[in-house]
């Protein structure tokens, strides 16, 4: 797993296949456009409240199978 540390969402993503993009998040999730700014800390940390979509989003962002 990448060492997210300090990466806007925005950033994570350019290392990563466009097809994470195309992946299922629960209803009342973000899109994609609206979570780009956050901080990978602010990620966990929602992920954390379970709030809708964040832990899926966490997952993502940090699976090996979707790096370039």
């Amino acid at each position: 797993m990448a060492d997210n540390t300090g990466k806007t969402v925005a950033e994570i993503l350019k290392g990563k296949r466009a097809r994470i993009l195309r992946a299922p998040l629960d209803p009342g999730s973000p899109s994609s456009d609206d979570i780009r700014q956050l901080t990978w800390e602010e990620v966990l940390k929602k992920a954390q409240k379970r709030e809708p979509g964040f832990q899926t989003i966490r997952k993502l962002l940090s699976d090996g199978s979707y790096d370039k």
